[in-house]
């Protein structure tokens, strides 16, 4: 355990700083607080806190003199810091650890069975498919980069509990000694460009998940996708695959009969998965295959899938009001999510997309652009970059993201859908993608 240290906390947020310096202080730790942004939110959290121990308040001030203040034993840096701001820079010239959340928890909770999911698209979906499949007959919790703060279930861990998570490249950077017994990268396109140098740098942060697996692990890789040579190599691991183009994966999904095979045998039908979508039917897979090897019948894995009828914000069916079906893909925040939200639907398309843009290329769905949408409706930020880069009309620049609504609604006829899928990020016009989604689904239905 970690008892009667001295502990900087980079960045303060309700959503993961809370829940730890609340974990923290329990135990006779001495925590300082530090954030650039001051705010009556972040000054509650902190009264509160100080409360249970001792709380050093240097909220408004992230210099690197703060750490000639005290001997740091550790610097915990929220996943939304970067890790080159001064002080941590600083940190690190003086020899002061530097790990993030998901790095403590593990260190609390070493000898509990663990299961990390990563990857650009789908980790929500596929992160709580699992939770409900193994939940029908094991012990779980949740969190990560999902849910609750992983750091609440501090106090209510037994050790048959399973420890499911979703993994964000943020939480990545900043993992040393995290070892989970199944872990799975889903895939890997564009995304967080506004943060990474680079492609490869973003690929190296999600594949510190495998830093530490050996060969009594389990590693799960997409074998379809582009980077899936890179993401294997130096793996230690055993290696399972899924894939709906080769045969020869531990287990793959034939288009053409709408079947999933393993290990040369039908497994199940398309038709017995409820999710919508070709993405979900790899997420389906990596779901069965991480099930299977946290020990779930066969079953069991079959019957959650039946039922299952995905997450809220992606690819999530609002309503239909005169033949126009309405759907909110809030949580669509890469192109490579957009493109996947786009195949799945048959019928003419009138797309709202655009936020805050990070770095991405919208060129690579262009064609698809082409032959799938019926009109496409612009929002946010990003408006100017997604009409020049789609090059396609007839498009809408709206003055409002309840106006970029009410123009698809008065535009559509029977037969059409209505799409919000942004492939953007959300924090240009709201606090993150769920209030995105939310804000869309009360418009839609009060049309």
């Amino acid at each position: 355990m970690i008892r009667n240290k001295n502990i900087l906390i980079a960045g303060f947020t309700k959503r993961t700083s809370y829940a730890l310096s609340k974990a923290l202080l329990s135990l006779g730790n001495t925590i300082t607080i530090t954030d650039n942004t001051v705010n009556d939110e972040k000054k509650s959290l902190l009264d509160d806190l100080s409360k249970l121990g001792t709380v050093v308040d240097m909220l408004g001030n992230q210099s690197p003199d703060i750490l000639n203040k005290m001997n740091y034993d550790m610097v915990l840096p929220s996943p939304g810091v970067p890790l080159n701001i001064p002080i941590l820079k600083a940190a690190r010239d003086k020899g002061i650890e530097i790990i993030g959340d998901i790095e403590l928890f593990s260190r609390f909770f070493p000898d509990n069975f663990t299961i990390g999911i990563t990857g650009t698209d789908g980790k929500t979906t596929t992160t709580t498919l699992i939770n409900e499949i193994i939940r029908s007959v094991k012990k779980t919790i949740v969190g990560g980069n999902i849910g609750i703060p992983i750091f609440e279930h501090f106090n209510n861990l037994t050790k048959d509990t399973i420890i499911i998570l979703e993994l964000s490249s943020f939480q990545l950077e900043c993992v040393k000694s995290f070892h989970p017994q199944i872990a799975s990268i889903l895939n890997i396109a564009e995304d967080h460009l506004d943060r990474y140098p680079s492609m490869v740098e973003y690929m190296e942060a999600k594949k510190n998940i495998f830093n530490n697996l050996t060969l009594d692990n389990i590693a799960i890789l997409n074998q379809d996708n582009s980077y899936y040579e890179a993401l294997k190599k130096g793996l230690k691991a055993r290696l399972l695959t899924f894939s709906t183009t080769d045969k020869t994966a531990s287990i793959f999904y034939d288009p053409r009969q709408k079947i999933i095979y393993q290990n040369g045998k039908k497994y199940m039908d398309r038709s017995g998965i409820r999710m919508k979508g070709g993405h979900n039917i790899e997420n389906a897979m990596a779901a069965i295959l991480i099930s299977q090897n946290a020990g779930v019948p066969d079953e069991s894995i079959r019957k959650v899938l039946g039922e299952f009828p995905g997450v809220e914000h992606r690819i999530e069916f609002v309503r239909e009001l005169n033949g126009v079906e309405y759907y909110n893909d809030s949580k669509a925040t890469t192109v490579n999510a957009l493109e996947k939200a786009i195949l799945s639907f048959n019928g003419p398309i009138i797309l709202l997309a655009g936020g805050r843009d990070k770095g991405l290329d919208f060129t690579k769905i262009r064609e698809l652009a082409e032959k799938k949408l019926k009109e496409l409706v612009l929002i946010g930020e990003a408006s100017d970059k997604i009409k020049k880069e789609l090059d396609f009309q007839p498009y809408y620049e709206s003055k409002s993201f309840e106006d970029a609504v009410r123009y698809s609604h008065n535009k559509a006829v029977k037969g059409d859908i209505i799409l919000l899928s942004p492939g953007c990020a959300s924090f240009d016009m709201f606090k993150n993608y769920e209030e995105r989604g939310k804000t869309f689904k009360e418009i839609v239905n009060n049309l």
